[in-house]
């Protein structure tokens, strides 16, 4: 605690045995004690009455037994992104071409727009021939031959 071992501690003691003198030690440690105990009891009934409002415990050994890396953002979205989507046979039409559309199919190309906390998955394939996203997905997809060469020797 605070980096005290015991060594220090007695050391403490006896340099606190010869200041105060063995007549007003006993007093002193009484009052410490009581001091420790105060701190004790504030730091339980706190303790307690957070745990009464938040309905949460707050023990360290019931945490520990918590997974946090599922609260991990990078994992949520990685998650959200690799999710497939079955189709509903009871789905109306219009719900049954989206879920058709944003289903994961193996070598499908999409293009992913917003923010990285909300990103956004659009099937290229689904864009107009003419809007530029596409054509410069399409662009980007052809692979290029070299622009000029260059002799060694």
């Amino acid at each position: 605690m605070f980096g005290l071992t015991f060594e220090k501690l007695f050391l403490v003691a006896v340099i606190a045995g010869f200041l105060l003198g063995p007549s007003r030690l006993p007093g002193y440690a009484r009052k410490l004690a009581h001091g420790v105990r105060s701190i004790r009891d504030f730091v339980d009934t706190t303790r307690a009455e957070a745990e009464q409002e938040m309905g949460v415990t707050l023990r360290r050994s019931e945490w520990e037994s918590i997974d946090l890396r599922q609260y991990d953002p990078r994992r949520i979205v990685r998650d959200a992104l690799n999710e497939t989507i079955t189709p509903n046979s009871a789905a109306p039409p219009a719900d049954a071409l989206l879920i058709e559309a944003s289903a994961v199919r193996p070598g499908q190309k999409y293009l992913v727009t917003g923010t990285s906390s909300h990103p956004r998955r659009i099937l290229i394939a689904s864009l107009p021939e003419d809007d530029p996203r596409r054509i410069a997905a399409e662009v980007d997809s052809v692979p290029r031959e070299p622009v000029g060469t260059v002799e060694i020797a």
